[in-house]
């Protein structure tokens, strides 16, 4: 399987397989996991997306834990990075200082 696509963490997630990921899309299972074990097209990856009810940019994304919070937050053309609702709050304030 392509190393940077998740396909196969989300399948695992929901508990699906393969082959019930082909049955949904209306491809042959054989077919499905040679296009996973190789090069894929955007159609491809559109109709897997679809097929698990995600964003195709979610196929990519290394998923993480519900404890974890990314934030960007770009104000008057000043970009924020949060890694928690701590840092995110910090944010906020600062913004408000900045803004009185």
């Amino acid at each position: 399987m392509n190393e940077e696509l998740r396909i196969k963490e989300i399948l695992s997630e929901r508990k699906l397989s393969i082959r019930v990921l082909a049955e949904i899309m209306g491809v042959d299972p054989a077919s499905l996991s040679r296009s996973l074990s190789g090069k894929m097209t955007l159609d491809t990856l559109r109709k897997i997306a679809f097929a698990l009810n995600v964003e195709v940019w979610e196929l990519f994304t290394p998923s993480v834990s519900k404890e974890e919070l990314t934030a960007l937050v770009d104000h008057r053309g000043r970009l924020y990075k949060a890694g928690s609702i701590e840092e995110l709050q910090e944010i906020i304030e600062e913004i408000k200082k900045s803004d009185s």
